[in-house]
């Protein structure tokens, strides 16, 4: 083990020698694929050596004709062990297996802290695999105490670091030391310097470390996915007994955002003795709160003292739902339409919204940004928000559905009326021939319905066309005239586009009646051919009607 004055105190903790414990994981488990038979031939006879039994024999029959092949799966006659064929005369320089493992044991000297250290392995096979052993290299250092006689816990990881010292004479080479630093924190090495090995935490070392400790019922069992090697976890447990309590009472979620670095919200008072002062919260609430069926988040504890503060006592169900409300995005859209109200009565009614809408409504958010859009419309609309029917419509989802219907009539009534006034230049275009005709688009409700039938986007042209920044026409049947068939769209005297059904091209029908249609009604006075076949599927993309 590592030797350092200024952590003596801290390294008695630590066991000084490596245990047959951890070798046998290191063996069984950490490298249980790291078994190898190199085999050699020596004439017409070929030998393999296991490198986990450590023994030599004959692979093949007496006229090598039954040998073993480079890479082949194998079990060693010896010790039955899984291996993996290497033929030894091939080259083994990238042979190297190793992981990262963390290994628990009692303190030595405390027998209420537990230990914990960071082990890099390695098994190197490049030289003679005869001697090949693995090798241990101690990468970081954990110590978790708890609390007594009414001292915090406390938590201490030392972390190696090598560090460059320079040249040993001349053409030998730079010279690398290592040092043991604390870390500010407890870190995890599986997301810092080991992120890229194999990582592994031996767990029958965590059930015999904590047997006999306060952490035995800590409840780590239940945190290897949040903190995989518990690093953090017993970091958490060492400062805060309540940890235990938590997650008895069901309330998992709040060790979980702090093991993950999520909000916590100030949910909780860690340092609390008793479940009320953690939870800041009477005996009759956390009866409430346990009896509403909830999972509990920090953030929903957050809502109910929030509202609580603001005069409103809702319940958990409640205050899961007007969680939104206590974030900054719905605060911030929320902020200038409290001129209209106060907090409370706004509060109220979204959950009176809710209650009633619950298949609109699932968060108190859904109801802000519906009631936001709500009086945007009723603005626009010209109606008067100082009525309190107005304001505060007993079916926000059916009021918001009216208002939304009749701003689309007036934007389409100010569409159409642009469009009626460029309709009588535009009827110069109507054109008929061999069973087609077209004609110029009469109102933004006939771009909606074409698009529709034709399932392409046509419907969304209707301000360009309104505007004058393009030309649309319907190409219909003689025979069905009230049908789509085709959309053309013209620029400048220029078709640009023309698709029908899911935007195909025009058949050679329809193309001939659209050269005949360019022939009659487009050309300029230097009769120039606009053909629509002539615009490429590179050009069309992304500006198909």
């Amino acid at each position: 083990m590592p030797k350092t004055n200024d952590y003596q105190e801290f390294f008695a903790h630590f066991p000084q020698t490596v245990s047959q414990a951890m070798v046998d994981f290191a063996t069984d488990t950490l490298f249980l694929s790291s078994r190898y038979l190199f085999v050699r031939r020596v004439g017409s006879m070929q030998f393999g050596y296991c490198t986990h039994c450590k023994q030599e024999y004959l692979t093949s029959s007496l006229n090598g004709k039954l040998g073993l092949k480079h890479n082949q799966d194998w079990q060693c006659l010896k010790c039955k062990s899984l291996v993996i064929v290497k033929a030894s005369g091939i080259s083994r320089k990238r042979l190297i297996d190793d992981a990262y493992f963390v290994w628990y044991e009692k303190s030595a000297i405390n027998p209420k802290a537990i230990v914990a250290l960071g082990i890099y392995a390695v098994r190197d096979y490049t030289g003679n695999y005869y001697e090949t052993e693995t090798k241990f290299k101690t990468a970081a250092m954990y110590l978790f105490e708890p609390g007594e006689n009414g001292k915090p816990g406390r938590s201490k990881m030392l972390r190696c670091c090598h560090y460059w010292s320079g040249f040993w004479g001349r053409g030998s080479g730079p010279v690398w030391n290592e040092r043991w630093e604390e870390a500010k924190s407890i870190i995890s090495e599986f997301d810092h310097s080991m992120k890229h090995k194999r990582c592994h935490l031996a767990l029958e070392s965590v059930v015999q470390a904590v047997h006999g400790t306060p952490f035995q019922y800590s409840t780590w069992g239940k945190y290897t996915e949040q903190s995989p090697d518990l690093v953090k976890f017993f970091d958490l447990a060492a400062k805060y007994p309540c940890v235990e309590y938590l997650t008895k009472l069901g309330l998992r979620s709040f060790i979980e955002a702090k093991l993950c670095g999520y909000n916590t919200y100030g949910a909780i008072n860690w340092r609390g003795k008793t479940m009320e002062k953690v939870l800041r919260l009477s005996k009759a609430e956390i009866k409430e709160m346990r009896s509403s069926g909830l999972t509990v988040k920090p953030i929903t504890l957050h809502s109910y003292r929030f509202f609580k503060h603001k005069g409103l006592q809702l319940t958990f169900q409640q205050a899961r739902k007007m969680e939104d409300l206590t974030q900054k995005y719905y605060t911030d859209m929320l902020k200038p339409l409290l001129q209209h109200a106060p907090f409370k009565r706004v509060a109220r009614y979204f959950l009176k919204q809710l209650e009633r809408h619950k298949s609109h409504y699932g968060t108190a958010g859904q109801v802000l940004t519906a009631w936001r859009d709500y009086l945007k419309e009723c603005q626009e609309l010209g109606m008067d928000l100082s009525q309190e029917h107005v304001l505060f419509p007993n079916d926000l989802h059916a009021a918001h559905l009216k208002t939304t219907a009749k701003i689309k009539i007036k934007r389409d009534e100010a569409l159409n009326a642009l469009i009626a006034k460029r309709l009588p230049k535009l009827e110069k275009y109507t054109f008929e021939k061999d069973g087609l005709f077209i004609r110029p688009a009469k109102d933004s409700s006939e771009l909606f319905l074409e698009g529709k039938a034709l399932q392409h986007c046509v419907g969304q042209y209707a301000k360009r066309y309104a505007e004058g920044q393009s030309d649309l026409f319907f190409i219909r049947r003689s025979a069905e005239p009230d049908k789509p068939f085709y959309t053309v769209e013209v620029v400048g005297n220029k078709i640009t586009q023309a698709y029908g059904y899911r935007n195909c091209l025009p058949t050679p029908e329809v193309q001939a009646f659209i050269d005949a249609f360019i022939e009659k009604k487009l050309l300029t006075k230097k009769r120039t051919r606009i053909d629509v076949t002539g615009i490429q599927p590179a050009e069309r993309q992304g500006v198909a009607v």
